[in-house]
């Protein structure tokens, strides 16, 4: 998919810059979602103005990097980090992905607590979403650790990164994709259990 939005846009590492943008923008959008959630409704029109402003700065700076710094020989990975302007971009980007998952653990977290014992398919969600939002936070420390460290010309192995931060990132996701559906089903078989007994009555 990477290779065929290459080709149809002409830009180099076109799927790269594509995949950044849309985690920002999902980082931000879970984040207004959350604050709807577990803080209070006078607060929420600034929250919403203050998470929006952050992923716009957030892409105003990285968009017009990624444009300064790609060319045919450089992909935006930590194989590339010895390039000062990959490593930027790459740390710019993962300092937000630190930050609002960050919020969004203490935020899930916080909220399951709140619906434990109440509604426990939403509380099991949020807690999911929770572990989903730390290991995000594990990723971009591993990656972006790495990266610090490979400019103090003192990593760790390169393929051993390669193997760590993809698994976190990958069960990151695996853990929101399972938060996020949990709660469905819970709705879901509650509103069964309602049919089924309106229909026996």
């Amino acid at each position: 998919m990477a290779n065929a939005l290459q080709n149809i846009t002409g830009l180099d590492n076109a799927g790269k810059l594509v995949a950044h943008i849309c985690a920002v923008l999902w980082c931000a959008f879970l984040q207004i979602a959350m604050v709807d959630l577990a803080y209070r409704p006078e607060y929420l029109k600034a929250a919403m103005f203050q998470r929006g402003f952050a992923a716009s700065a957030e892409l105003a700076v990285l968009v017009p990097l990624f444009l300064a710094t790609n060319r045919p020989d450089v992909e935006f990975t930590t194989e590339y980090v010895d390039d000062p302007k990959v490593a930027a971009y790459l740390l710019i980007y993962l300092f937000y992905v630190l930050v609002t998952c960050g919020e969004l653990a203490f935020m899930c977290g916080r909220t399951a607590r709140r619906n434990w014992g109440i509604r426990p398919w939403s509380s099991v969600g949020f807690a999911l979403s929770c572990v989903s939002a730390a290991l995000g936070l594990a990723y971009a420390f591993s990656k972006g650790s790495y990266i610090i460290f490979y400019t103090l010309d003192n990593p760790w192995p390169l393929k051993a990164e390669e193997v760590v931060s993809p698994t976190l990132s990958g069960l990151a996701v695996l853990f929101l994709f399972s938060g996020l559906t949990i709660p469905m089903i819970g709705a879901l078989r509650e509103r069964l259990r309602q049919k089924k007994a309106l229909a026996g009555e």
